[in-house]
């Protein structure tokens, strides 16, 4: 996330300049982002559970 502060309804990802739309945990994100967050955040569930046995 940026140290930047953000306009409002700007994408607070580093070199996003789309609308935002929606508040994550990563901050106020646009689609595009949502989505890959939701990815990274996937991808790191699975890399757990392989790591605990699962």
């Amino acid at each position: 996330m940026s140290v930047e502060p953000a306009e409002p309804g700007e994408c607070d990802t580093p070199q996003c300049r789309n609308r935002a739309t929606s508040i994550t945990p990563d901050g106020y994100v646009c689609r595009e982002c949502v989505a890959q967050l939701a990815s990274h955040y996937r991808e790191a569930e699975r890399r757990d559970r392989a790591g605990r046995g699962e």
